[in-house]
């Protein structure tokens, strides 16, 4: 009975000792674990970088677990692919060598190579024999390995793959996977902690740079403002000055002047400003001239063009930009190349009219010897002394002809029909040498009669003789064709057409794409300006009408001159 109870303490002793040593054990491999962990957490608790944060993981790793290499692999941020991944880092035992791969110095491996159902690894994987193509730092040709593939998750997030590789004849045990899922563990807190920080030094810097930037293109701006040959202004939607650039010093303000003010009021006609009413903004998209009274009261004539400064509606306080061009001083130019044009047109002239007041002074002179030898009878000396009367009032109105044309034009529009006027024009042109060869002719439309438009009788005069000459002159040696130049009148959709056509030699291509330019010739020194077209444009321009060439080499040219069509 003793015995039995003796062999029954003694297996109890033996359940405990080996209770007790089996809780050593686990005590022992726990705090081999915390351990390991303490000192992984160690690596990795200061890295600040993906190289450092690979280099400490792969250091630790390669000290706990006998391995020939390891590689780290991150996702591809560039790839829209859900499974690529950059090889960034790699670590060689034998030479206790670590590499870093920055961006684009290592190949992408995507993981459709480890055929797995998911896609990706979702625990660690102890693959016995893998083929070489699964280690990313295999040599061709190199046959399977060991290796064990340690993914990096995060809150269900993949970050990336840690592969450790060795010979297939050394496949990893159980214990290697346990601590390896912990290093694990441990790692993909700590990368996704770095990658966070990246993420957000990335966007500072990016910030940072975004501020020089912004910095660096808002003073080239201002300077390109200030430096403006235009003085530049923006308007809020009340119609008052909020910004205004140096150049608008020009007309006496300073900035602080400006500030604030209504911009209409600094306008000479400012409340007769279609569709921009007091109180308002301009209306955008819109180019006008205008009369603007300086600081000292002084008129000056301007364009001003005005456009939305806002890019999108909703962004901020809307304002709206004015450029606004002095044209004063441009203007005056322009009328005195005008007038200067006139007076080169009436030297031209000049020959005709002297054959035409030449002829009745003739007639006056025979007149006048015949009643100083004496004229007995009263009617037939009244006959005499009326035709002395008749020929002096034609010599006067070709000399009040020739004055009022080389009067300075007041600018003044009349209603004019072109019917009429055209042919009076071309008559004082028709005694000239230069047009003795050439036949006039006229297709003045009477089934649509009048032609009327709305401008002034010298720019008609003036556009008319100018573009007439250049056909006689170009034509002066032409035998055939006979030298002919037509005026034809017509009418388009609100508009009165004029069409000068001649059958002369026409013009290349060239000459036609530089006819317009001021002091462009073609003709031999001293024979012209260069003017002549260029003021015929600016004539029709400034009445809103169009100037267009039609020409060709052996064609002769037509000019056709489209005026808004005027109402009596």
């Amino acid at each position: 009975m003793e015995e039995k109870r003796f062999d029954e303490l003694e297996a109890k002793l033996e359940i405990y000792k080996s209770t007790l040593t089996e809780i050593y054990e686990r005590y022992d491999q726990k705090l081999e674990e915390l351990s390991l962990v303490r000192r992984v957490g160690d690596a990795l608790r200061t890295t600040l970088s993906v190289e450092s944060l690979a280099a400490a993981l792969m250091t630790a790793v390669a000290h706990e677990v006998l391995v020939d290499r390891l590689c780290l692999l991150l996702k591809d941020r560039s790839s829209d692919a859900d499974d690529s991944l950059l090889l960034r880092a790699a670590y060689f035992t034998d030479k206790e060598e670590f590499v870093y791969y920055g961006d684009g110095e290592a190949g992408p491996f995507s993981l459709s190579a480890l055929d797995l159902p998911t896609g990706r690894p979702q625990g660690l994987l102890n693959l016995p024999e893998a083929p070489g193509s699964l280690d990313p730092l295999a040599a061709e040709g190199e046959g399977p390995r060991a290796l064990i593939l340690a993914p990096f998750m995060v809150r269900r997030r993949f970050l990336g793959l840690l592969i450790l590789s060795r010979p297939a004849s050394q496949p990893f045990s159980p214990e290697n996977e346990h601590m390896l899922s912990i290093m694990a563990d441990q790692a993909s807190a700590a990368l996704s902690n770095v990658k966070l920080f990246d993420d957000l030094s990335s966007a500072n810097a990016k910030l940072v740079e975004s501020e020089r930037r912004a910095r660096e293109s808002s003073g080239y701006l201002e300077r390109l403002l200030e430096t403006a040959n235009d003085a530049i202004f923006t308007i809020d939607r009340r119609g008052l000055v909020t910004y205004s650039n140096r150049k608008a010093g020009q007309w006496g303000w300073t900035k602080e002047e400006l500030l604030g003010r209504e911009f209409r009021g600094l306008l000479e006609d400012g409340l007769a400003l279609e569709d921009w009413s007091p109180g308002a903004p301009p209306p955008a998209d819109r180019s006008f001239e205008a009369v603007l009274l300086n600081a000292s009261g002084e008129r000056r004539v301007v364009l001003i063009s005005s456009s939305s400064a806002t890019d999108e509606p909703g962004e901020g306080e809307p304002s709206w930009m004015l450029m606004v061009s002095d044209l004063t001083e441009r203007r005056q130019l322009e009328r005195q190349l005008l007038h200067s044009e006139k007076l080169a047109s009436i030297g031209v002239l000049a020959a005709g009219v002297a054959h035409e007041v030449g002829n009745p002074l003739s007639t006056i002179s025979g007149y006048a010897q015949i009643l100083d030898s004496g004229v007995e009878d009263e009617s037939e000396r009244k006959e005499y002394l009326q035709a002395i009367l008749t020929q002096t009032a034609r010599i006067q109105k070709i000399l009040k002809e020739l004055l009022d044309y080389s009067r300075p034009s007041r600018g003044l529009s009349e209603i004019l029909d072109l019917a009429e006027h055209a042919p009076k024009i071309m008559t004082m042109l028709e005694a000239q040498r230069v047009f003795s060869r050439v036949k006039v002719k006229y297709d003045l439309d009477p089934a649509h009669a009048p032609h009327l438009v709305a401008m002034d009788r010298d720019h008609l005069a003036q556009a008319l003789i100018i573009i007439a000459m250049n056909a006689a002159q170009a034509m002066s040696e032409q035998n055939e064709p006979p030298p002919v130049f037509k005026v034809a009148l017509s009418k388009a959709p609100g508009f009165t057409v004029m069409t000068l056509s001649d059958n002369g030699p026409g013009m290349s291509a060239e000459v036609r794409r530089r006819v317009f330019d001021p002091f462009f010739t073609t003709k031999g020194p001293g024979q012209g300006t260069g003017l002549g077209l260029a003021i015929c444009q600016r004539i029709v321009d400034s009445y809103r009408g169009r100037l267009e060439l039609s020409s060709r080499e052996g064609g002769g040219s037509s000019f056709t001159i489209s005026l808004p069509e005027a109402k009596l």
